[in-house]
């Protein structure tokens, strides 16, 4: 489902990038995270959409030095991409930060995980493969531009080849409309925080179009980021996007 040449050049950006200040040390292209045969095999293809891998998928704990930890199928050697990654969900995942879109996930009847949903996901990330320390929003301008032009296009030919039905993105809303060119319509709106408390600032879930080279047209679901994805709404409220999806 992910052809070599896709894999070669995911590498070769890599081995441009990984001596730069700002990449994890070590660490290798995360071009996706999940059971990728589980995932051909579902009827209702689904693959959430982050910024970049975080760097803490390097490491268990904040004060740990980064390592493979994480992958430890990895061979430097052999470059072992898909066998280094598809497992990811099975070992020792980033769980808290996945955390915030499984639910929406199982609205959907799908889930990262091995689990009794009809449906596996896949997670991406639009404008970089590689783990930065600092994050992707305290890079400067210059170096985020710099790992983002090949990224952003690894990312475009990994949904090709990939021809999911529905992303969910929850990413800053300018780099959003910089990629998702389409009008979105409302799905729905939560008025409430998690806490019940009324909100300042409603909360809006829209649904865009992302058109295939394929012809086929995408549903692209898409919620305001905070500190994390769909950060701020409750997962009652996500499991109820993930039904109003299949609507």
């Amino acid at each position: 489902m992910i052809s070599d040449k896709l894999i070669e050049k995911t590498l070769r950006y890599f081995d441009t990038h990984k001596d730069e200040k700002v990449v994890v040390k070590p660490s290798l292209p995360i071009l996706y995270f999940g059971n990728l045969d589980a995932y051909s095999k579902s009827k209702l293809k689904v693959v959430t959409v982050g910024k970049n891998p975080s760097d803490n998928e390097f490491r268990l704990n904040k004060n740990d030095s980064f390592s493979f930890v994480r992958f430890s199928e990895w061979d430097e050697t052999a470059k072992n991409l898909i066998s280094t990654l598809s497992p990811y969900f099975e070992n020792k995942p980033l769980k808290k930060w996945f955390s915030c879109f499984e639910p929406i996930l199982n609205g959907l009847s799908a889930s990262y995980y091995n689990s009794n949903y009809n449906h596996t996901a896949l997670h991406t990330d639009i404008c970089s493969p590689l783990a930065t320390n600092p994050t992707w929003s305290k890079l400067s301008k210059e170096i985020q531009s710099a790992l983002y032009k090949e990224g952003l296009e690894i990312w475009k030919e990994l949904i090709e080849e990939l021809q999911p039905d529905i992303m969910l993105v929850s990413i800053p809303r300018s780099l959003f409309k910089s990629v998702f060119k389409s009008s979105g319509n409302e799905i729905v709106v939560f008025s409430n925080k998690k806490n019940g408390d009324s909100r300042k600032k409603p909360y809006r879930v829209e649904a865009f179009e992302y058109h295939l080279n394929t012809k086929k047209k995408v549903k692209v679901v898409f919620g305001q980021a905070a500190n994390k994805p769909f950060d701020t709404i409750s997962d009652q409220q996500k499991i109820k996007i993930g039904e109003l999806c299949l609507k």
